[in-house]
């Protein structure tokens, strides 16, 4: 899946990630391309109010600094 965050209030952004890694991490496993744009403030909050909140992993690429990769591993 992946979300464009162009356009978006960081609330809004964080709410429709928030909201989409829950509802699919119950499931099981899941994977999520967020397009932040040149946002380093955005994706700042990302990291620590969702994935260090829930403990789901996440890297930026280093060829692409605008997107973040998020993943939750079900054991």
């Amino acid at each position: 899946m992946k979300i464009d965050l162009h356009g978006k209030t960081h609330p809004e952004g964080l709410e429709l990630i928030e909201e989409y890694m829950l509802l699919n991490s119950v499931k099981g496993s899941v994977s999520l391309h967020v397009v932040t744009g040149n946002s380093p403030l955005m994706q700042k909050k990302i990291i620590d109010q969702i994935c260090k909140k829930y403990g789901f992993s996440y890297y930026i690429p280093s060829h692409n600094p605008g997107e973040i990769f998020i993943q939750y591993e079900k054991l």
